[in-house]
């Protein structure tokens, strides 16, 4: 699946877990969804919803989250690495 650029907005993934808490059908999620300019399959409301539903239940230990963000900054910092945009 091809997430979609504007389904990761929070606002609308929050409408989805909403719709769903309210057992509408993934069906009619996905034409609701369209229906407000955001074309999904019945697959991509289901393959949202269970991802969403995934995250958060692991966490990660607080040594391996500051590994993380120090990774993070320093890639931040290495000049030589190609800019992605040039490609």
């Amino acid at each position: 699946m091809i997430f979609k650029d504007h389904i990761v907005r929070t606002e609308n993934i929050k409408t989805m877990q909403m719709l769903d808490k309210a057992k509408l059908d993934h069906q009619v999620i996905a034409m609701f969804m369209s229906c407000e300019g955001i074309p999904l399959e019945t697959s991509d409301v289901s393959a949202i919803l269970r991802q969403c539903d995934a995250l958060g239940q692991h966490k990660a230990s607080h040594k391996k989250a500051k590994a993380l963000i120090q990774a993070k900054m320093n890639h931040f910092e290495d000049s030589e690495l190609p800019c992605p945009a040039a490609y």
